[in-house]
């Protein structure tokens, strides 16, 4: 599959504007404080995933996006953390960088998981822009002291145009540049199982998201377990 189809059928699920409600969603705890969890994470490490609505949840109530899906793989563990979802559907790099402060800074993360860029090649942006914007986020996260990973999605088969190309190669190039960790391909748990996809054969559902979160944790945990 060439990268044009592959990122925009995904871009279904980055620039959706899903319900994140968890009204009336067996997920939801009523009651947090009594919740064992909740005390669990007080205290622990902050770990803030910036992204689109991959990170948002499409057509999900707040309790089934994925960093409340790797919360509980987390507590499941019994590795204190805390994760918090700064997902935007819709955002380009751009979006992301400019909310920076906002979203990563006034949170107090401890670690910052960057999953951003599909919204750029469906905007027909230049490779070289969500590039930048990355590196720009990574070279904040930096300055401030915050350890920082990238979460990406794999392009199948071989890129056959020149921006086809210089997409694929982004993640790997700022992942070796920056130092930082990269988890090529965070929809490979969902990829190609409709039981495991909305109807329209993109969005994952609530399980989708937990396959995606059960791939996801074995990537984090011997980071978060180094932030203790």
């Amino acid at each position: 599959m060439r990268l044009t189809s592959f990122l925009l059928a995904a871009a279904l699920v980055l620039c959706g504007c899903g319900d994140n409600t968890p009204s009336g969603n067996p997920l939801v705890n009523e009651d947090p404080a009594s919740d064992p969890s909740v005390h669990m994470t007080q205290n622990a490490p902050v770990v803030v995933m910036l992204g689109d609505s991959l990170t948002a949840g499409f057509q999900l109530p707040a309790a089934a996006a994925l960093p409340a899906a790797l919360q509980r793989e987390f507590e499941a563990r019994g590795v204190p953390v805390r994760f918090v979802n700064a997902g935007v559907s819709g955002d380009t790099t751009g979006d992301g960088l400019n909310r920076y402060e906002w979203s990563v800074e006034g949170s107090n993360a401890d670690l910052l998981v960057v999953a951003l860029g599909a919204n750029d090649f469906l905007s027909d942006l230049p490779p070289d822009v969500p590039k930048r914007n990355l590196a720009a986020i990574l070279a904040k996260a930096k300055e401030d002291n915050i350890p920082a990973v990238l979460l990406g999605v794999s392009i199948p088969g071989e890129a056959k145009s020149e921006r086809e190309a210089a997409y694929a190669a982004i993640y790997p190039q700022l992942a070796s540049e920056f130092g930082v960790p990269y988890f090529p391909d965070m929809l490979a748990p969902v990829a190609g199982k409709p039981g495991l996809l909305q109807q329209d054969g993109v969005h994952p559902t609530s399980e989708g998201v937990e396959a995606m979160a059960g791939a996801i944790t074995g990537f984090l945990a011997p980071l978060v377990e180094d932030l203790s």
